[in-house]
């Protein structure tokens, strides 16, 4: 994945997700939700009319993409946070889904110190949306997100 001089493309980006999202040949309903929820973050007006089928069919067919917008930090969080949000509103979130969501987090190059940052903001949204009897459940369930992402990323050795 990108080096931290290296800039991060929106293509790449995409690609590198449903390439881990199509692993096992298919893609499930809420895999389907994740790449629509990302493709629209990640393209804009024809291009998201475009370019989701067009790296979708080049992953089906083996074949690299490059190129595309350049994703600068603070949109790379935004868009990390967003698909976690969108993740979590499945609350039985399957293992492809959580390695999309590293793989995500990867593509994107953000640090460990940066996924703190998402989720000290998600945390922080969620005081202001949440019912004070459900917050401590919904931030147990936002904290295990992160954990099992983790786990992806830098898996325990036994």
């Amino acid at each position: 994945m990108p080096d931290d001089d290296e800039a991060v493309m929106s293509r790449p980006v995409f690609h590198a997700v449903i390439t881990v999202m199509l692993s096992d040949g298919e893609l499930t309903m809420e895999e389907r939700r994740l790449a629509i929820k990302l493709g629209s973050l990640l393209f804009k007006g024809d291009d998201l009319d475009t370019e989701p089928k067009l790296i979708y069919d080049a992953v089906v067919a083996g074949e690299p993409v490059e190129g595309g917008r350049v994703i600068d930090k603070q949109e790379r969080l935004e868009i990390c946070r967003k698909m976690i949000e969108t993740a979590y509103v499945n609350s039985s979130l399957s293992q492809d889904e959580l390695a999309a969501i590293a793989m995500l987090r990867s593509a994107m190059a953000i640090t460990e110190g940066e996924i703190l940052e998402v989720r000290a903001d998600i945390y922080r949204d969620l005081e202001e949306e949440v019912e004070p009897k459900l917050l401590g459940k919904v931030r147990k369930d936002i904290r295990e997100i992160f954990q099992k992402v983790e786990e992806f990323i830098s898996p325990k050795s036994d």
